[in-house]
């Protein structure tokens, strides 16, 4: 019966022979990824405004420039103010959103729900006029701006 090899003791003298030392592997060479696509228009702006003014244009919504001018695209959507009133409502503070009575009723009042939704409190259409529970300008207007409302 033949013996079998036993690896040297640490420190030991003699040579284990190892037999997988003549084993040569051939790995295909890894391809190079492909280069990143160039960057779009809008990143090229981006990229050459200051950090400031990139914070700045986040604040806004990142609101779009228009090909050739500096100014921001305007939005295709009315035109809307933004009141409070108290009076005549027991005290309670209502946002009065003005602008949108050219809107047909079934768009009055999906955009009503989803604007119910979006701020978590109630709103409802009277005379054309939307009222939404609470001081609700600043929220308000954010979510018309980012859903292509002019404020």
């Amino acid at each position: 019966m033949k013996k079998k090899p036993t690896p040297p003791a640490t420190g030991s003298s003699t040579p284990w022979n190892n037999p997988f030392a003549g084993l040569k592997l051939d790995l295909p060479k890894t391809q190079e990824p492909p280069p990143p696509p160039p960057p779009s228009p809008e990143e090229q702006r981006k990229a050459a405004l200051s950090p400031e003014d990139q914070k700045l244009l986040e604040a806004f919504g990142g609101a779009t420039l228009s090909v050739g001018t500096d100014k921001p695209a305007e939005p295709a959507g009315p035109r809307l103010s933004f009141n409070i009133q108290r009076k005549g409502k027991g005290g309670k503070t209502v946002t009065l959103v003005y602008g949108l009575k050219e809107l047909e009723l079934t768009e009055q009042m999906t955009l009503g729900a989803q604007l119910q939704k979006a701020l978590g409190t109630g709103a409802r259409f009277e005379d054309g006029v939307l009222q939404i529970q609470g001081d609700q300008r600043e929220r308000a207007a954010a979510w018309f701006a980012k859903h292509g409302f002019k404020c």
